[in-house]
């Protein structure tokens, strides 16, 4: 259970990302789970406690909150006793391995009983839907998933290690297609200031109020204040946000626009934790520093 409530909430944090679609033909279960089987394999079923290798997206109206495809590899989740008729639980043991279906389940339940969440998040009326598109891969013993644990720790090392040597690279590449030539701060941060602004000189330990798009070098945007519909607010130089952002803000001024290019040691470094950046990634934001003030 715990390993999907963090799944979740970390992927809620994140916002809803894209459209989804699919129109499907549902059947219902006696506990009123609806389902639908695009693949069905005849092999082995699920068993109760096994760890489950999948991939998985869920949408609610259309929109995706995830996609485990994006993160280039599957998601691994023990199959669990049933926390109430009809939850994501009962929809995983109907499936046998290699089997590809659809679920709709009530979102509501399924974030406050399955996900733990104390309440829905704000976008998900009383009445919605969740839809999950699942494809069964794999199931382990305790035993099986120790050794495939340390598959894939051995498999992601060796792809950090290939991100690490291309960082660089492909960071002087999108600067000169960019037609970026700027000189780096010292600490290698890329500030362009397209605005200065006409307020307040940020300092540190002012507590700012900034709107932002973050996205990767390839141009995939993986957050934005404006899609959430209101600035971030930190404290300037304190931690709160990547040393990245605490240098560029503190060059800025309240009403300034600028890009931070920031390369992964200013940013998330070698994290695996955040689904949508991969470790060692250059990131690039557009930031505008709505607000300034003394905290006092």
């Amino acid at each position: 259970m715990k390993k999907i409530q963090l799944l979740i909430i970390a992927l809620i944090t994140l916002g809803v990302v894209s459209c989804a679609g699919g129109d499907f033909e549902f059947q219902e279960t006696e506990s009123g789970l609806k389902y639908v089987f695009h693949e069905r394999s005849g092999n082995e079923k699920a068993e109760m406690g096994k760890v489950l290798s999948m991939h998985m997206s869920y949408s609610i109206n259309d929109s995706v909150i995830f996609n485990s495809t994006d993160m280039d590899m599957p998601i691994y989740m023990p199959l669990a006793p049933s926390g109430y008729p009809g939850d994501i639980y009962e929809a995983m043991g109907m499936m046998a391995i290699g089997d590809s279906a659809s679920f709709k389940l009530n979102a509501t339940d399924f974030f406050v009983g399955t996900a733990g969440m104390m309440e829905a998040p704000p976008f998900v009326g009383a009445d919605d839907d969740m839809l999950f598109h699942i494809r069964l891969i794999a199931a382990f013993n305790e035993e099986e998933f120790a050794m495939e644990e340390q598959r894939i720790m051995e498999e992601q090392m060796q792809k950090n290690l290939l991100r690490a040597e291309q960082e660089d690279d492909n960071l002087l590449e999108y600067l000169k297609d960019e037609g970026i030539d700027v000189q780096p701060t010292a600490s290698g941060l890329y500030f362009i200031q397209h605005e200065k602004g006409d307020g307040r000189k940020v300092e540190s330990g002012d507590l700012v109020s900034v709107h932002y798009e973050g996205r990767l070098l390839d141009g995939s945007v993986f957050d934005s204040s404006h899609e959430k519909g209101e600035p971030l607010e930190f404290i300037v130089g304190q931690g709160w946000v990547i040393s990245g952002w605490d240098e560029g803000i503190n060059m800025m001024h309240v009403g300034g626009k600028a890009t931070l290019v920031v390369p992964s040691y200013l940013g998330y470094g070698d994290r695996a934790d955040i689904p949508v950046i991969p470790p060692y990634s250059t990131l690039v934001f557009d930031v505008e520093v709505v607000d300034a003030q003394d905290p006092q």
